[in-house]
């Protein structure tokens, strides 16, 4: 079995809580002229400096960069895409050990992000909170003592949080459950929908969430997304473990199949990777390969579209693209396979 360095890392690949603040003197993003926007960059690095945390930071300006660098960003999960509609303006502040990012001039003036990896809720909503006292000097946010924080999106207002888990659950999409799971998640006022939307796409990759809703704290929230996760994560390990003692040969099977079809395909598109990758974290969550879930989990970001791109530094053709795709990717694997 996999030495898991995380928590639950067989089934949880990140925890994420997000926080979304705004400031009271500035308008929200469709009124707010370049210059607030450029003042807006210069108190948060100025609290940033005054809190004796700048050096733990890089900032970048997303006009200073190609749409593929600005989208390898995206993929990564440094930033939320939501800084790419308006790359003009917005700025991202980026933590050297990738756990704390701070975007800038998005939907929000500010989304502060945290994340790391495997299931650890508690402590990843403790490093965005931490972010925030930092940024308590930049100046004062938009708060109302009724509603709270108040956002761009109103339905946001009030903790103005979000937290996420994104979770692997192939066992359970396979056997027909997660239609019903969405159902239910949405009854409990969370959220439970495809990591990837786009059509075909078979990666059994989830996220769930909960935004704190007004009235709602952000403990009953975290607590709430707590018990729906570990709930999904022991449905999906019952699946898993009901398949391997009925048929491991099939998921032996599976992987092999997958491993053989990296190894002899020249073009491989997003998704066909995403489901590959997929078997494959399966195999290794099952001990049936004894490769690292985190360097699996990392070819999820380093294959898609834009770090592609990133590869060559040109934008590429969707055909030059998956062509890169199957020979970066078959060369991965190889090195993988070579530590095994």
């Amino acid at each position: 079995m996999n030495d898991k360095t995380a928590p639950e890392a067989d089934v949880v690949l990140e925890t994420r809580v997000s926080l979304l603040r705004n400031f009271a003197d500035v308008p929200f993003d469709a009124s707010m002229s370049d210059e607030e926007a450029m003042h807006n960059v210069a108190r948060v690095n100025a609290a940033l400096e005054d809190a004796g945390q700048r050096d733990a930071f890089v900032v970048s300006r997303l006009a200073d960069m190609t749409a593929s660098e600005r989208g390898r960003l995206a993929e990564h999960g440094l930033i939320d895409r939501d800084l790419l509609k308006n790359a003009a303006r917005t700025a991202a502040f980026l933590s050297k050990g990738a756990t704390i990012n701070i975007g800038v001039n998005g939907t929000e003036h500010v989304r502060i992000d945290a994340a790391l990896a495997g299931f650890q809720l508690e402590r990843t909503a403790g490093l965005a909170f931490m972010a925030d006292d930092w940024l308590d000097g930049a100046g004062a946010y938009a708060y109302d003592e009724q509603f709270g924080y108040l956002t761009a999106e109103p339905i946001l207002a009030g903790a103005g949080m979000i937290a996420a888990v994104t979770l692997h659950l192939p066992a359970l999409r396979a056997s027909g459950q997660t239609t019903r799971l969405m159902r239910d998640m949405d009854k409990k006022g969370l959220s439970l929908k495809k990591r990837f939307e786009e059509k075909g796409d078979q990666s059994g990759l989830y996220r769930l969430s909960a935004a704190v809703k007004m009235g709602q704290t952000e403990e009953e929230a975290l607590e709430a997304l707590s018990e729906a996760a570990l709930a999904l994560i022991a449905a999906e390990r019952a699946v898993r473990e009901r398949i391997l003692e009925q048929d491991k040969l099939l998921m032996e099977d599976r992987a092999g199949r997958s491993l053989a079809l990296i190894g002899a395909a020249r073009l491989m598109s997003a998704t066909e990777m995403r489901e590959r990758c997929s078997d494959i974290r399966l195999a290794a969550a099952l001990g049936l390969i004894d490769w690292p879930l985190d360097a699996i989990d990392r070819l999820l970001g380093e294959m898609s579209d834009a770090s592609i791109e990133c590869r060559v530094a040109e934008k590429l053709t969707e055909r030059q693209r998956d062509m890169l795709r199957a020979d970066a990717l078959r060369e991965a694997i190889g090195r993988l396979e070579g530590t095994a």
